[in-house]
């Protein structure tokens, strides 16, 4: 389903250096898989979804979803994409004020419904993430939690074939991020989705398919990641595991 073929992305730096946000990833994700995506802060893992949702022009190498390279899509094919295909949970919460937690989670839904359709449609899922006594409250009266289990829901509201994941529990308690990771997976594998988390939640690894790092814009297997840095934090000084979080 999805493909990265030695994707890049450098940034101009004063001194005519560059900085090397991705550099040469290729990953395969196949339909119904979850690959988990670990690194500390400034490793590229949000430089790498922004390309993959098509929102960042690459340098170099080949975004393919569904076999098809997405840089020759137009620009109205890749909205269409985004909008009926691709599911985004992102960090900040795009919620509409004054708006309900059904309306704002039926949102892409409106593109080809009408909306009591929509609400209809993604009631089930809003239950299914523990939201059913707070589908009618206002967006600015919900917690943290509850407002990011509305992305989530909308991110999943259409069905889409390819599900990208910016701390999707970031804001959750560990017994409600647990939920949400377990309907995340099953949904996944039900619709045959491939999902791509970034999390530096490490329940996450429970609940996928495999597990990367990705280090300096270098994909690498997880483990070996982590016994670098163990290795690096005992030299340092530090004694123990380095932490692996977001950035």
């Amino acid at each position: 389903m999805l493909e990265l073929r030695d994707l890049v992305k450098h940034y101009p730096a004063p001194g005519g250096e560059s900085v090397r946000a991705v550099d040469g990833v290729s990953l395969t994700v196949a339909p119904g898989e979850t690959v988990a995506l670990y690194g500390p802060s400034g490793s590229g893992k949000t430089t790498l979804l922004l390309m993959i949702a098509m929102l960042l022009e690459p340098t170099a190498g080949s975004v393919l979803i569904g076999g098809r390279d997405v840089a020759s899509l137009s620009e109205r094919e890749a909205s269409h994409f985004r909008l009926s295909e691709l599911g985004f949970i992102r960090q900040s919460f795009d919620l509409l004020p004054g708006v309900s937690a059904i309306d704002n989670a039926t949102l892409k839904l409106l593109k080809t419904m009408r909306w009591g359709a929509a609400r209809r449609e993604i009631a089930p899922l809003l239950e299914r993430l523990g939201l059913t006594e707070r589908m009618r409250h206002r967006s600015e009266t919900l917690s943290m939690g509850e407002r990011q289990r509305v992305m989530i829901a909308r991110a999943l509201s259409t069905e889409p074939r390819l599900l990208l994941a910016d701390e999707p529990t970031g804001s959750l308690d560990s017994k409600r991020g647990r939920e949400v990771l377990e309907l995340l997976r099953s949904l996944c594998r039900e619709q045959g989705v491939a999902a791509v988390i970034v999390s530096h939640d490490p329940m996450a690894a429970d609940y996928a398919d495999r597990v990367l790092a990705l280090r300096d814009g270098i994909l690498s297997n997880y483990e070996i990641a982590r016994v670098d840095a163990q290795m690096a934090g005992e030299a340092s000084g530090a004694g123990g595991l380095v932490s692996v979080d977001t950035g």
